[in-house]
């Protein structure tokens, strides 16, 4: 999706600048649009002294795309006559476009093996990959918009009132999005709903004040009340019938599966993206890199994410503070605008424009506020609709007075900067689709096509994992020397992560390099000990081969406070570690430590006998729920 955004951005920038000048012409505010190409040239400058250069390459395409887009519809919504056409259009097609995904929301979660409601987000290839947190936020952005048209007519001063069978069918259409935004059973968005009702509340209530229209706030607000829990309630009751139903309590009050570890993490997360910003305050660590760099300041088992769970963070941490400042200004500029038009005495509130300006700021200060505790910006359908809505937004406020860019100025830039991206787009994009017929050998066992594919995909730039596979087909045939050097060649690219290391200690392992697996393992450990067992237990084995128990003897108290945190974790399954390989690994050191020191023989087989038998009930309830029916 990142790549079909990147060409739609670049053909609409370059057609808009040479063949519809009439648009590419209109000058956009020169403050404005300085924060947004310089956002995008420092995020480029940031992945051109990134650490982890085999990924980020799609944020920067992203970045650029919505950039570029984000001017686009600033100059459409200047048009006085086409504009608001246009952009009506765009709200009503999006509108539409949420409705069809929450009745595909509602059909993957009563018929699909995942309980909590996902909309559309996810992948139907991959049975892990669904993002009920993603879906939450998309429908924080979208319900505000919805409810403007679905009540664009209704005017808060109006003595007019509307027929039982018309309101009931817009609260049936609202109501569903309630609903499924409470079947997403995510607190944090519940919390982020709650703030935008106020938020819309309280301007509305200033504006009107003694006139505020509780007698027709309040029915309404009722039955939507009822629709939502009618259809929380009716939804769970279908879906019942095949799947368990997560517990409302027990999600509440942190009970649920993952328990409060999806709180205290996200103070951890906060607290290291803020450690590595200070190694790297200019140009940051790269875009994507906190995935990579954050596993050395890691406290708990597996308690690492993709991202910081702050948009803030992430761009302070990835791509500098200077990058975070071009940030703050874009978002202060309309932020502030807004808030001086919405509240000002010369704008009524039974305008037309004054409706859909508050519920666009609604929706985006949802979005805002939900991405300060998690974030889910790198899904386009999240992304383009909030920049596309934050250009809309501008449009809708009095620009006049501010200085614009030269439209010369404007036309080169942004013309260079959409064919760099179109370029880099048309050469990556074939490179993705060569690795990933590669990908699809490899996982039906033909790794002798998969290397002849992955050959053919070496010359791009976004490598992702594809030599860490390239090794570890390479091992699997023996061939450790090309083994070997396909690691170092992704160590070039990215050093910061523990898996190239790992695998470059088995490489050396198994070719009877000891000192030269043992500094690789420990070098491992250091970047990801709570995350892959098997590093602590490659470091025991080589010990071993090497005959250093005396060594082995001095590891043994970090090997004990290890191995009790991983048995922790196994026995309340956090993060779903009872169901992966870390369980085995876990097994092996502990059998390898009972033979070492047989005094404690009874301690280290009781605790690897419990992980082996909840590891097994776990396994065993995961394999005995029924599949899913979709797919």
């Amino acid at each position: 999706m990142t790549w079909i955004l990147t060409g739609v951005a670049a053909m609409v920038t370059i057609i808009s600048h040479t063949i519809n000048r009439r648009t590419g012409d209109r000058e956009v505010p020169l403050l404005l649009w300085a924060a947004v190409m310089g956002f995008v040239v420092l995020t480029a400058l940031s992945y051109w002294a990134s650490t982890t250069q085999n990924y980020g390459l799609d944020e920067v395409l992203r970045t650029g795309a919505l950039g570029l887009l984000f001017m686009w519809i600033i100059r459409i919504g200047s048009d006085e006559k086409e504009g608001p056409l246009y952009m009506n259009k765009l709200l009503q097609v999006f509108c539409c476009t949420v409705i069809v995904a929450c009745v595909i929301g509602i059909l993957v979660y009563i018929f699909q093996p995942v309980n909590r409601a996902v909309g559309t987000f996810f992948d139907y290839r991959f049975h892990t990959d669904y993002w009920p947190n993603a879906w939450a936020e998309f429908l924080l952005l979208a319900w505000p918009i919805l409810l403007y048209w679905i009540l664009q007519d209704f005017k808060f001063n109006s003595k007019e009132d509307r027929s039982r069978v018309e309101l009931l069918i817009r609260s049936i259409i609202l109501g569903l999005v309630f609903g499924c935004l409470l079947l997403a059973y995510s607190r944090g968005a519940m919390l982020v709903f709650f703030a935008q009702i106020g938020l819309w509340a309280a301007i509305v209530y200033k504006k009107t004040q003694k006139d505020f229209p509780i007698q027709k706030v309040v029915p309404i607000a009722v039955i939507l009340l009822a629709v939502s829990t009618i259809t929380f309630l009716s939804v769970n009751s279908l879906r019942s019938q095949y799947y368990e139903v997560q517990n409302v309590q027990e999600k509440v009050t942190f009970t649920a599966s993952e328990g409060t570890s999806s709180v205290s993490e996200r103070g951890q997360f906060w607290a290291q993206s803020l450690n590595l910003a200070l190694q790297k305050p200019l140009l940051g660590w790269g875009p994507y890199s906190f995935r990579f760099v954050q596993p050395q300041l890691q406290k708990d088992v597996l308690a690492t994410s993709d991202h910081p769970h702050n948009v803030l963070l992430k761009i302070l941490m990835e791509r500098g503070v200077f990058a975070l400042a071009l940030f703050f200004v874009l978002i202060g500029i309309v932020s502030y605008r807004s808030a001086v038009v919405l509240l000002s005495k010369e704008v009524e509130v039974g305008t037309l424009t004054f409706s859909i300006r508050i519920l666009m700021m609604v929706s985006l200060f949802g979005v805002l506020l939900h991405n300060m505790i998690d974030f889910n910006l790198q899904f386009v359908g999240i992304v383009l609709p909030f920049w596309l809505f934050f250009g809309m937004l501008m449009t809708y406020l009095d620009i006049s007075s501010l200085q614009r860019v030269p439209a010369r100025i404007a036309r080169i830039v942004e013309l260079l900067i959409a064919t760099l991206l179109l370029i880099i787009a048309l050469y990556e994009g074939g490179y993705l689709v060569v690795s990933s017929v590669g990908r699809l050998a490899e996982a039906r066992g033909e790794e002798e096509v998969a290397l002849v594919w992955y050959g053919r995909a070496s010359g791009e730039f976004f490598k992702r994992d594809l030599l860490l596979s390239t090794a570890q087909i390479h091992t699997h045939r023996s061939d450790f020397a090309e083994a070997e050097k396909a690691v170092d060649a992704y160590m070039d690219a990215n050093n910061q992560d523990f898996r190239a290391l790992k695998r470059l200690g088995e490489i050396a392992l198994i070719r009877g390099q000891k000192e030269k697996a043992l500094d690789a393992y420990m070098s491992a450990y250091q970047k990801g000990k709570w995350n892959d067992l098997g590093v602590l237990l490659g470091i025991v084995e080589v010990h071993l081969a090497m005959d250093n128990k005396d060594e082995i003897q001095k590891l043994r108290p970090e090997i004990d406070g290890v191995i009790q945190k991983y048995s922790t974790a196994i026995l309340s399954n956090t993060h779903f570690i009872a169901v992966s390989p870390n369980v085995e690994e876990f097994i092996a050191i502990l059998n390898t430590m009972a033979r070492l020191y047989p005094d404690d023989a009874p301690r280290y087989q009781v605790m690897a006998a419990k992980a082996d038998h909840h590891a097994l009930v776990e396994r065993q309830r995961i394999e005995s729920r029924p599949p899913g029916f979709l797919w």
